[in-house]
């Protein structure tokens, strides 16, 4: 991992999400920085951002992995190749239409105008 675009304040980005599998590496960089949040992108998606709310058009998802609830995590302490353990991890999938307050972490189902 390293510094990204810096597009939006404490948001993790990543791309190709479902397509390349890459949840699992999102959960790890949550964890390890729970007041980030995390955005996984499928391809054919975007966000288009407003304000502090943002709104998903495209034909795939948008997960979003949000860490700031973790009650315990083994991330920081395990090997490269090992599982690892989160406990209250929040996972939100959002589709087309879909909207995200990104102040209090909610979806909403409601389009931005």
């Amino acid at each position: 991992m390293a510094p990204g675009l810096g597009l939006l304040p404490n948001v993790i980005i990543d791309q190709h999400f479902a397509e390349r599998g890459r949840i699992g590496r999102l959960i790890g960089a949550v964890s390890q920085n729970p007041r980030e949040l995390g955005i996984g992108l499928d391809e054919d998606t975007a966000i288009v951002v407003r304000g502090e709310q943002f709104h998903v058009i495209g034909s795939g998802a948008v997960y979003l992995v949000d860490a700031s609830g973790v009650t315990h995590s083994d991330v920081a302490d395990a090997g490269a190749s090992a599982t690892v353990s989160v406990h209250d991890l929040k996972l939100h999938v959002l589709s087309s239409g879909d909207s995200f307050d990104l102040r209090t972490r909610r979806p909403a189902r409601i389009p931005i105008s």
